[in-house]
Parts: C-alpha cells; sequence; structure tokens
C-alpha cells in the first residue's frame, strides 16, 4: 500500500508550512495559508486521498492535572475551551492566567504538577528536548500554537478524520508530531548534529526525498521541519498498526505524540 502524508508545522509566530509526500518523494512544500485555511486544506487533501496521515506539529493535549484541574473531563473539551477563547479574544493567550508564562507574559510560576507530559517525558533525550504546553513565548515554546491549533482538531474531527490516540486509528488519521525527534529518528547516531548542520545531513541522506526542495529545507528550519514530519509519516512502517499497537498506552486525557519505527 502506498501511503501519503501530510504535515503542518503550525507555530504562533511563524509561517505555516505544509509539505505532501507521496510514493517516498515530496510532492508539495508551501506556506502562505492561515491557520483555518491549512486545516482547510488538510481537509481538502484527505477528501482526495482518504488513506492519507497528517501530522500536526503542536501539542494536542496538556498534562492530565491540568484538566482535571479545569473540570475537563477529555482532550475534547479543552480543544472547545480553547476555541471559545479565541473567538471571544483573538488574543486571548497573553491574557491566560498561571501556570501558563512566558517572556513578554510573566516569570515561570510554581506549579501544581509536572510541566510535561508523560509522552513528553518519554521521547526527552539528547537533541530532543520538548517544552511544556505552559510556556506561551520564547525560544522552543509550544503553548501558543497549541492553543490556536485546537480548533483545528474540531474541524477534522467534523470531517471524519481520526485524531490519535482520542480515536481509534484508521485512515485518514492525524497525529501529534514531533519534527526534532523524527529528524534524530531519521538520522541514527546524529544526536551530535543540530540547526543548518542536521538539515544538510537529512537534506543529503534523503536527497530523493527532497528533491528539488532540499536548498529550501536547508535554509529555511519550518520548512524543513514540515518536510520531516511528512517524510518520517511516509517512512513509517505500518503506521496504523503501530499506533494501534501503542494506543492504550497513554493517558486519554494527555493524549501522545507519535512515535513510528521507520524503514
Amino acid at each position: 500500500m502506498d501511503w501519503s502524508g501530510a504535515a503542518a508545522s503550525s507555530a504562533a509566530s511563524r509561517a505555516i508550512w505544509c509539505a505532501v509526500v507521496e510514493d517516498g518523494r515530496l510532492v508539495s512544500l508551501e506556506s502562505g495559508r492561515d491557520r483555518a485555511q491549512t486545516i482547510s486544506h488538510l481537509i481538502e487533501l484527505t477528501f482526495v486521498e482518504p488513506e492519507t496521515l497528517v501530522g500536526l506539529d503542536f501539542s494536542f493535549s496538556a498534562p492530565g492535572w491540568f484538566l482535571v484541574q479545569m473540570g475537563f473531563r477529555s482532550a475534547g473539551e479543552l480543544w472547545r475551551w480553547a476555541e471559545r477563547s479565541a473567538q471571544l479574544n483573538p488574543q486571548f493567550v497573553r491574557a491566560l492566567d498561571p501556570p501558563f508564562w512566558g517572556p513578554g507574559i510573566r516569570s515561570r510560576p510554581e506549579l501544581d504538577g509536572d510541566p510535561l507530559r508523560e509522552t513528553e517525558r518519554q521521547i526527552a533525550r539528547p537533541g530532543v528536548r520538548p517544552s511544556s504546553f505552559f510556556q506561551l513565548s520564547g525560544p522552543g515554546s509550544v503553548g501558543a500554537q497549541s492553543l490556536y491549533g485546537m480548533s483545528g482538531l474540531l474541524s477534522l474531527c467534523d470531517a471524519g478524520v481520526s485524531i490519535w490516540p482520542f480515536d481509534p486509528p484508521r485512515l485518514p488519521c492525524v497525529v501529534e508530531a514531533y519534527p526534532r525527534m523524527y529528524a534524530h529518528d531519521l538520522m541514527p547516531g546524529g544526536t551530535s548534529l543540530a540547526g543548518r548542520h542536521l538539515r544538510i545531513a537529512l537534506c543529503e541522506r534523503f536527497a530523493e526525498a527532497f528533491g528539488a526542495w532540499a536548498d529550501l529545507c536547508i535554509e529555511n528550519q519550518d520548512a524543513c521541519d514540515a518536510a520531516i514530519i511528512a517524510i518520517a509519516l511516509d517512512r513509517a512502517d505500518d503506521p496504523i498498526a503501530q499506533l494501534e499497537r501503542t494506543r492504550d498506552l497513554w493517558d486519554p486525557l494527555e493524549g501522545a505524540i507519535a512515535v513510528f519505527e521507520v524503514v
């Protein structure tokens, strides 16, 4: 079976890039859409090719203790809260109270629990250091793009796309992706590489997959992140079976970053 991998690298203050891989090669790598347009584009891709695995580069949930503290019974309730908050105030993330924090917002407060989810603790290793959902700004922050991206998960659900691990894995399926982890998984032994050096090594090793977009990916980290997600998903060995085997290992409130054995 041929797999298509679509990826969106989404950040609050950066361009949103979308990459598509078919038959082992990038066939599209582009930016210019806002969040809503990117989600609409991904939904269109799943209509054209239902056997599509989509990776989105933001957290699909928060530490479980925070959801319990907020009275949320599921990650979906967190998504709906984020969507309503954005509708009331498009800049709502900067008005959030602790435990949210970030440079230009407030210093990191004392937290009532672990700032990381179990999935983030599990994947951490040299070169792969996930940041906390509660960090809204600053280098490596993920909180703002996650909160803004969650309404897109609701739209994907409405379109009939499975959101792993909250839904049973079936195509089309969306997973939480972490490009830095995938980059190191695709470059075993390359944990000492970072930044442009890592991008060059990836483009040289997977020259056929990157194709005409290699130079762009070497120079643009965000474009490379989207490409790496799509390439890693495409190279995953029977990804739906892998997702099925690991789904029950994760907290149903916190969700999980999708980890694959790649070929």
